[in-house]
């Protein structure tokens, strides 16, 4: 009997942890293609004793070919490396992993979607566009396709993409699909039936036909001459709508004086002839109002331009008494041109410095040409002048910036602080001050625990001069806690505390808890929900969603504001201090196929910001360096006269180098550097890297007097077909 029950006792044993040693994959890295590297991150992975990989036919049906064995590569129990094989085509490709109890497969360059963005968000009209976007969205435009299913009866709808690329694509409805809920499916044009993966859902709405009535402010006793004083009857033609419902506020070629603010009721459109024909312009006064326009909700300025010398904010909308409307959502401003100067006409230094100050005593940083919060917002083919800072979207949601001349003024920038959904392109954005710079998307504000899903693409910055002369940048400072954690259950962590003495956001739910050593390291979820500690209990956080791998005695986490889904894509710098970089906490960001001349390049960097912010899942892509030469460029203009870089960096103060490592699973492929420019990859210390798992590969460095570097303090580097043209020093 004795020996029975240790029998069965050691069969137990076995069995536990033979389920222990099962690898899990959390991520791993793609687009990829022939004879290039993939890192996949886990747990257990040093389980893994071999590994194959097949190229998956094309079309509805085709035999896959034989799966080739490859080499493991840089092996351990949180990760692992293997090559493509080089003969491959480009495609899908699935790969298995190995382990004495079993194996486990996935797949690369299948559709990774980040989000879904219809015209208004989740609702669409016959006729209108859905947008996708992640990783490897569209990658053969003849055969992508987006499938709607429809939740009711009826048949499936396939779309093809107007345009797209491995990071986004566009798909028109018809106008005659029904209204209705659909499911989507999407296929990158690459694979079998078998690699469409699902994309959300959308409505489908009837289109409202412009039915609105329209008061013409001449109507009601407005002259149009910028002479005679026109606000009563703007104002009179303003309150007319708003009595009869909504309606558009209607403006004549004509120059129309205003004094005072403008305030717009839902369902109001301002409206002119045409942007060049219509001028409102506001007098001067010692203590402009607090915006010049303002709406809360459901509003429009449409087709004209503004003119003010004194003025606080311009547009304002989503704001009551400055607090974020949290049901604020269908704001428009199209085709407006926004020409606004604080420092117009003869100022001497004294005065110049004296409205400066009246400023910053009123505003601080914060004075705002546009100032909008809330959901489905829109900001199109606008032409902006102010004092401060040219765009500020807080708490955006589904919004559209786009084809947009944004001039910062005096220490202005541009804000979006705690985005979701945010479509950025066809912008130029520069600097109509030598002391203004270029903006951020951050978490900079008190109820803001995320920002994710943004995509900037094809935009110009240029000529940026002030500041740290970033012209796109991630921030936020702080975090809620940083320290051992034990799983009480998958989807909730016991924190032994204390937590941070600098925490910016009054909630902990929607930031990220990344675990970022011992047991489950390189996993990451949301919080649900906190609870602070009492009755002897420590504090706790519940997940919204459960961990693959529980948390034990040797696991580290920390707690802080999530930044995700960074699209930064086919963007021109020129003449700015950091071209793109990410900075601080950074989960899933693409950098890819950017221009840059004379900049300081492009930055992905973990560092202690008053709290420990990792970077992980950041792919560096096909950019281009033309002149690097770089002069107080770089974070913080930390270059004061050298090459520009591609940098992965992990900053530690000297104090605090007993850390995890922050930069995790990092690409850096196929970039070209025409000259003064190189690649860096740091982790300072190998006692305590900074770093672990980069690839860099296929890059191209020409004319630098560094070449490539990455020094001792990046665990699990590989570096392959670099090409380094070094001169002398």
């Amino acid at each position: 009997m004795f020996r029975s029950v240790c029998i069965a006792l050691a069969l137990m044993v076995l069995t536990v942890a033979g389920a222990a040693a099962q690898p899990q994959m959390f991520w791993y890295s793609d687009p990829v293609g022939p004879d290039e590297s993939v890192i996949v991150t886990g747990s257990q992975l040093d389980a893994v004793t071999a590994i194959s990989v097949s190229r998956v036919p094309d079309g509805a049906s085709g035999q896959a070919a034989a799966a080739r064995s490859v080499e493991l590569i840089q092996q351990d129990a949180q990760s692992m490396k293997f090559v493509v094989p080089k003969e491959f085509a480009p495609g899908i490709y699935r790969f298995t992993l190995t382990y004495p109890q079993g194996e486990v497969s996935a797949s690369l360059n299948r559709p990774t979607i980040y989000w879904v963005q219809a015209s208004l968000g989740d609702t669409v009209s016959p006729g209108g566009a859905v947008r996708v976007f992640g990783r490897n969205i569209v990658r053969r435009p003849d055969r992508a396709k987006l499938v709607l299913l429809p939740e009711g009866a009826g048949p499936p709808i396939t779309l093809t993409p107007g345009g797209g690329n491995l990071w986004h694509g566009s798909f028109r409805l018809p106008d005659t699909v029904a209204p209705g809920d659909y499911r989507l499916r999407l296929s990158n044009g690459d694979g079998t039936e078998d690699d469409f993966v699902d994309a959300e859902r959308i409505h489908v709405v009837p289109a409202v036909a412009e039915t609105r009535t329209s008061f013409n402010v001449r109507e009601y006793g407005a002259f149009g001459d910028g002479i005679i004083n026109a606000s009563r009857s703007v104002k009179a033609a303003i309150s007319a709508a708003q009595q009869s419902g909504g309606g558009i506020v209607y403006f004549p070629r004509g120059r129309y004086l205003i004094t005072g603010p403008l305030m717009i009721p839902p369902n109001v459109t301002l409206k002119g002839e045409r942007t060049d024909l219509v001028n409102l312009v506001w007098s001067d006064v010692e203590d402009p109002p607090e915006a010049l326009i303002a709406g809360t909700s459901h509003f429009a300025i449409e087709d004209l331009t503004i003119y003010a010398s004194r003025h606080g904010h311009v547009v304002v909308g989503g704001f009551l008494n400055g607090v974020p409307i949290p049901s604020a959502s269908e704001i428009a401003v199209r085709r407006v041109r926004i020409r606004a100067s604080d420092f117009r006409g003869h100022m001497s230094p004294e005065q110049t410095y004296q409205r400066m100050l009246k400023i910053d005593q009123r505003y601080g940083q914060f004075l705002d040409t546009i100032r909008l919060s809330g959901d489905k917002l829109t900001v199109t083919d606008c032409d902006v002048v102010g004092s401060g800072r040219s765009l500020h979207l807080l708490k955006a949601s589904n919004t559209v910036v786009s084809g947009n001349v944004l001039n910062n003024g005096r220490f202005g920038w541009y804000s979006f602080t705690g985005a979701n959904r945010i479509i950025f392109e066809n912008n130029t954005v520069t600097a109509a001050d030598l002391q203004g710079t270029g903006g951020s998307i951050n978490t900079l504000a008190p109820d803001v625990t995320g920002s994710e899903n943004v995509f900037f693409a094809n935009n110009v910055f240029k000529a940026i001069y002030g500041w740290d002369r970033e012209a796109v940048s991630s921030d936020g400072g702080g975090g809620f806690y940083f320290g051992p954690a034990l799983s009480v259950t998958p989807d909730r962590l016991s924190l032994p505390g204390p937590a941070n003495e600098r925490v910016i956001a009054t909630t902990w739910a929607g930031a990220v808890v990344m675990v970022a050593d011992g047991r489950g390291a390189g996993q990451f979820a949301r919080v649900a929900r906190f609870d602070p500690a009492g009755n002897d209990n420590p504090m706790s956080v519940a997940l919204d969603r459960k961990l693959a791998v529980e948390l034990d005695a040797t696991s580290v986490v920390t707690v802080v504001q999530m930044h995700q889904n960074y699209l930064i894509v086919d963007n021109t710098f020129e003449d700015v201090g950091v071209a793109a970089q990410f900075y601080g906490t950074g989960l899933n960001h693409v950098l890819a196929d950017n221009v840059a001349t004379r900049t300081g390049g492009f930055f992905a960097r973990a560092l202690i910001y008053h709290h420990f912010q990792p970077s992980w899942q950041v792919q560096i892509l096909n950019n281009r360096i033309t002149e690097g030469n770089a002069y107080q460029a770089g974070p913080d203009r930390t270059i004061a006269s050298g090459e520009a870089l591609i940098a992965v960096q992990a900053v530690r103060p000297p104090g605090m180098l007993k850390q995890p490592p922050l930069v995790r699973a990092v690409i850096v492929r196929g970039n070209r550097m025409e000259n003064d420019s190189h690649i860096e990859v740091t982790g300072v210390t190998p006692v305590f890297p900074g770093v672990r798992d980069v690839v860099v590969e296929n890059n191209v460095i020409g004319a630098s007097r560094v070449g490539l570097v990455i020094d001792r303090g990046v665990l699990l580097a590989t570096e392959r077909r670099n090409k380094v043209n070094l001169i002398e020093r």
